[in-house]
């Protein structure tokens, strides 16, 4: 029956046909489906972040990036204010407070069997005169939970953290 109405409407299959070719090409060429792959494919990032999303400030950003989206990368925004230390040793070292403050809450905030299955977890914070990018793994971040001590803090801190500093120009 719809062949019929096909051969009896040659328009209407050429019509669909290129319809299906426009739609082939839209998906090959600019990636219109990659969105709805990425919210089928399961990852624990995924769980991670529709939690911790939901509890971190606005000025934060996070996502999931890597082939399989079980990579974490979570960019916080730091404003320069008046009361920001003009020292750049003085400056490094309130970036780096804020920074362990920011991961402990982020792995305060997050599903611990989720976030201990998530491959690598990338920190970024911005401020005006420096950058610094932490590097660690979702196991090791686990731990932040628990630790209490500012001393057992720092060191774990320094042992499983990778970290990068980028100064910018003013």
């Amino acid at each position: 029956m719809p062949l019929k109405s096909l051969m009896k409407n040659p328009i209407l299959a050429i019509g669909i046909l290129f319809m299906v070719i426009f739609l082939f090409q839209m998906n090959s060429k600019y990636d219109w489906f990659s969105s709805r792959r990425r919210k089928l494919m399961p990852s624990s990032c995924k769980a991670v972040t529709v939690k911790l999303d939901r509890r971190i400030p606005s000025s934060w950003k996070t996502k999931c990036e890597g082939n399989t989206f079980n990579n974490l990368s979570v960019n916080m925004n730091m404003a320069a204010d008046k009361s920001s230390p003009p020292h750049a040793k003085a400056l490094k070292a309130l970036l780096y407070k804020t920074l362990a403050n920011n991961m402990i809450l982020t792995a305060k905030n997050s599903p611990s069997d989720n976030l201990e299955r998530t491959n690598m977890v990338r920190f970024r914070l911005n401020h005006p005169k420096m950058r610094i990018d932490a590097l660690t793994e979702g196991r090791f971040l686990v731990k932040l939970q628990t630790l209490t001590s500012q001393q057992l803090i720092a060191e774990h801190l320094k042992v499983t953290v990778q970290v990068k500093e980028t100064p910018l120009k003013d």
